[in-house]
């Protein structure tokens, strides 16, 4: 991306992040501390002036009960379409994962998006605080997967289906890059 695309990015986390707070009568405060950030920080990506990790993203979707893509894009489901170089792509330095979401605005019932993983052995599961359903196509690599008591290697062509809440791990087994299409409802990234 460049820096006018990562910067429009963090302006419209900022304006979402805001209205998210103002819509629940939530000081700087009070968010971060059910966040774990300082007021300080938290006023500065309102702002528009930084970037949170994606725990942190994370942190914050959970408080709102939303997508961690709806704190990334401005809510328009208006158009159905999401032509490739307009796609919303997130890819943080800590991670070695690039998440480009397919579904058109984040109000949908449905949330489909490409993972790349380039390197192996780095479990993408998160803890999700809702059920989910989850569809999982490999493209290109070789991925384990273990839900409950199953365990899956899958190859390009492959794909799976799981309950979000049984994941135990998700990673790419080998040196080629991973790359999948997933889909999940409701929307929990």
């Amino acid at each position: 991306m460049s820096n006018t695309s990562d910067d429009q990015a963090v302006v419209v986390l900022g304006q979402q992040l805001h209205s998210l707070r103002k819509a629940r009568g939530l000081s700087l405060r009070a968010l971060a501390s059910e966040v774990e950030v300082t007021a300080s920080f938290l006023s500065q990506v309102e702002r528009g002036l930084c970037s949170p990790s994606l725990a942190s993203l994370r942190q914050l979707a959970r408080v709102f009960e939303v997508p961690v893509f709806q704190l990334l894009v401005e809510l328009d489901v208006g158009h159905p379409v999401v032509r490739s170089g307009e796609r919303v792509t997130i890819q943080l330095p800590e991670a070695p994962v690039v998440y480009e979401l397919l579904s058109s605005g984040t109000a949908r019932a449905i949330e489909m998006f490409i993972v790349r993983v380039e390197t192996p052995h780095v479990n993408l599961v998160r803890r999700l605080s809702t059920p989910t359903e989850e569809c999982l196509h490999v493209i290109t690599g070789t991925m384990n997967i273990e839900f409950g008591d199953e365990n899956y290697t899958l190859n390009a062509g492959d794909s799976v289906t799981c309950d979000g809440m049984a994941l135990v791990s998700i990673m790419s087994v080998t040196d080629e890059p991973l790359v999948m299409v997933v889909a999940v409802t409701p929307p929990s990234f």
